[in-house]
């Protein structure tokens, strides 16, 4: 019986999240938003489009030898036709200078040291870039530095890429998921559904089945929107499939400005630009579970209102960018620093990711870190609100 009652179990499972993820395909705002968002991603791509010359040119040198920046490239890049990308590319890689070679990793941990307001924060702070200098010597030592990555326009490259588009491709499909979550729980307060649903524990189940079918929405609209938003760039830059995205992210043109002082761009792992656009979408892929589950605990906490759940997640997911500048203006570095493991100050500094974050980071692979851990709070949060809702409104 308990077998036969199991099966039961999950075929009506199976049964109620069809008929959820059918209930979502029939809502029209739900299918036009991806479209918007299409329309959103290309007017980005349209408003960064000079740079696809520069990378196209980029592209037809590193086709005929390589990406790394040495005698062959720069006599490649020579015989190149004349055009005003081809001069700029040419500038910069005969006047490149290693970054790296000129940083003390000691130097900079002593200084982001200092800077912290409390001893377990320094002492982290040496610790995680005494780890970090072993990666530079790591760079130092592979010649990876020297790969061309954008030349001139390296900044620009990146942030457009992971400053602008990728954290865009993750709020897009999270808002796609958290729009599921508060449309369906609108309607049952409307249509007066909500009593029915929690007079029996089958109904009761719709709520995770609800969530199960917001999050694979998400991440349907997720892998769609990220497929054709870089598939977009690739084609229309020249870097297609081609070997321009084995390009080292820790190149010499990459840099990161904090304040007054440049440091380069190391990640903690070897990863060339297009390793690390795939790095990033998984991590953005636990951004979205992330978002998607904090709008559903906040759902239960609110007694499923759709308009207080909003109000509420908003304000708790904004929240630490206001702490965060208050802690600046107060000197409390650490607090400032600690407020980076939130959603909001992470995806602000999406095109740093897998490095050491300067002072907004205490251990390698923060960020990573920081959306496993707030999945698992999230999710052992979930179960108790959920009892305690049903037990309320049922009573």
């Amino acid at each position: 019986m308990t077998a036969l009652s199991a099966a039961v179990s999950r075929s009506l499972g199976l049964s109620l999240l069809a008929e959820e993820l059918r209930r979502i395909v029939r809502m029209p705002l739900l299918v036009a938003l991806p479209f918007a968002f299409l329309v959103l991603n290309g007017a980005l791509i349209f408003g960064n489009s000079w740079l696809f010359l520069h990378m196209a040119e980029i592209a037809s040198v590193a086709q005929q030898v390589g990406v790394r920046v040495d005698q062959e490239f720069l006599d490649a890049v020579a015989v190149r036709p004349p055009s005003g990308a081809r001069d700029q590319l040419a500038f910069s890689v005969s006047h490149a200078q290693s970054i790296v070679a000129a940083f003390d990793a000691g130097e900079a941990a002593a200084a982001a040291a200092s800077d912290m307001d409390t001893s377990l924060a320094s002492r982290l702070m040496a610790s995680k870039y005494t780890v970090w200098e072993s990666r530079v010597d790591a760079v130092r030592a592979s010649g990876q530095e020297w790969d061309v990555y954008g030349a001139t326009y390296t900044f620009e490259v990146h942030q457009f890429l992971f400053g602008t588009l990728v954290p865009a491709v993750i709020l897009e499909a999270s808002s796609l998921g958290i729009a599921v979550l508060l449309v369906m729980s609108e309607l049952d307060e409307r249509t007066g559904a909500r009593s029915i649903v929690l007079s029996s524990p089958v109904g009761r189940g719709v709520v995770t089945t609800r969530l199960a079918a917001s999050l694979m929405w998400a991440l349907a609209m997720y892998a769609v929107l990220a497929a054709l938003t870089f598939g977009a760039v690739a084609a229309l830059s020249g870097w297609g499939t081609g070997i321009a995205w084995e390009s080292s992210v820790s190149s010499l043109f990459n840099v990161v400005v904090d304040g007054g002082s440049a440091r380069p761009f190391v990640t903690w792992s070897d990863c060339s630009v297009g390793t690390y656009l795939i790095w990033s979408l998984l991590l953005g892929l636990g951004f979205m579970v992330l978002l998607c589950l904090a709008v559903q605990v906040v759902l239960l906490a609110t007694c499923c209102s759709a308009v207080r759940a909003a109000v509420t997640a908003c304000v708790l997911l904004m929240a630490p960018l206001g702490i965060q500048a208050a802690c600046a203006l107060n000197g409390r570095h650490t607090a400032r620093a600690l407020m980076h493991v939130f959603p909001a100050p992470l995806l602000a500094v999406s095109g740093q990711w897998f490095t050491d974050l300067g002072l907004r980071s205490f251990v390698p692979w923060q960020e990573a870190a920081a959306v496993i851990c707030g999945i698992a709070v999230l999710l052992c949060m979930h179960p108790v609100l959920s009892r305690m809702w049903f037990d309320k409104d049922v009573a």
